[in-house]
């Protein structure tokens, strides 16, 4: 006849509390609602076991079903993964030999205990030959600068939000209701978006921030009127020294960098493309649309007024001054990864 389930080590310890208490075998059985045989074998190891009190409460060590692959087999499981990192146990299964043929399951589980768990791939921009070189030159340039240098930077990014956002990327749920409402993600063809401009320092925090007008795009006219409305204010109140900008287009315009250059602005750069990992705003947009999204916001006036409140009150300056001392450790991971992607 098949064992029942074994004793938990609460109720092993319970047992022999009782039996030092004095109590049969039977009346703890009858006590505890287990049988008395558990009872039984469960003294009988307390006494014959030599080592320490835990350790008789334990189960024995079993040695369980042998394993069904060799070494050889499970070596080359990992290589055909590690080869191809995208290739399913499907896949990898069609792969082995035939001597060393096992299940897709079997295939899942030896990846699992080497450490190769499925998991969701990092979005990073596509990085050309030429970004990475101007990844590389940049951080160079920079890699002599410390965490208060940066603190004298003004960051700015303009970032567009959306009126829906779906940040979750499971659900746990029962089987059977994968079509249950609860369990559903809700999803817009043609959301309503906004596009926002904003700056920040490490030594006051927020900045200024700008909407732009639904419909129209931001050309370096419409830059260099933001720069003059939200940048030169700010930047007398933040007393910062440096500003900061990525390569768009109408950043890199003739009449945006004459305007700077008027205004006795030093700027950070050249910024090399493709590098969000580099810029700390990032960071601060990313938190900003999770708090927005909490907020649910029923318009585009409604959003409107929902960024605004989540950056003028749950922007913190602790926040912006630990992203604007992060840029150390930025430029020395992207020199770590010879101009390639970071966990920035």
């Amino acid at each position: 006849m098949a064992r029942g389930f074994e004793l938990s080590e609460g109720k092993r310890a319970q047992v022999l509390l009782l039996h030092e208490m004095g109590f049969s075998q039977r009346k703890i059985a009858c006590k505890l609602l287990v049988s008395r045989c558990a009872v039984r074998r469960c003294i009988d190891r307390y006494k014959t076991c030599t080592k320490s009190t835990a350790e008789g409460l334990k189960s024995k060590k079993r040695s369980g079903r042998p394993k069904v692959t060799t070494q050889r087999t499970d070596n080359l499981i990992v290589r055909l993964s590690k080869r191809s990192p995208r290739a399913s146990a499907a896949r990898i299964q069609s792969q082995l030999p035939r001597v060393d043929q096992v299940s897709t399951r079997t295939v899942r589980r030896r990846l699992f205990t080497s450490g190769l768990k499925a998991r969701k791939p990092a979005k990073k921009p596509l990085l050309s030959k030429k970004n990475i070189r101007d990844r590389i030159a940049f951080c160079k340039k920079y890699k002599g600068w410390t965490s208060d240098d940066w603190e004298n930077v003004f960051f700015s990014d303009e970032s567009t939000f959306s009126q829906f956002y779906n940040f979750t990327g499971y659900v746990r749920r029962p089987k059977g209701k994968r079509h249950d409402q609860k369990y559903c993600t809700s999803t817009v063809k043609q959301p309503k978006k906004l596009m926002v401009w904003g700056c920040f320092s490490g030594k006051s925090g927020r900045g200024a921030i700008w909407f732009m007008p639904p419909g129209s795009t931001i050309n370096s006219g419409v830059y260099v009127g933001i720069l003059k409305e939200k940048l030169l204010p700010f930047r007398q109140i933040h007393q910062v020294q440096y500003f900061q900008h990525d390569g768009a287009p109408c950043h890199m315009a003739a009449c945006v960098s004459k305007w700077l250059a008027s205004e006795h602005i030093p700027v950070i750069g050249p910024w090399p493309g493709s590098s969000p990992d580099l810029n700390p705003i990032e960071h601060l947009w990313s938190q900003m649309k999770r708090k927005v999204a909490v907020r649910n916001p029923t318009s585009v006036e409604n959003l409107k007024e929902v960024i605004k409140s989540v950056w003028v009150t749950e922007t913190a300056l602790d926040a912006c001054k630990a992203l604007a001392r992060s840029m150390p450790r930025r430029i020395v991971a992207v020199l770590a990864a010879k101009g390639h992607h970071t966990k920035y």
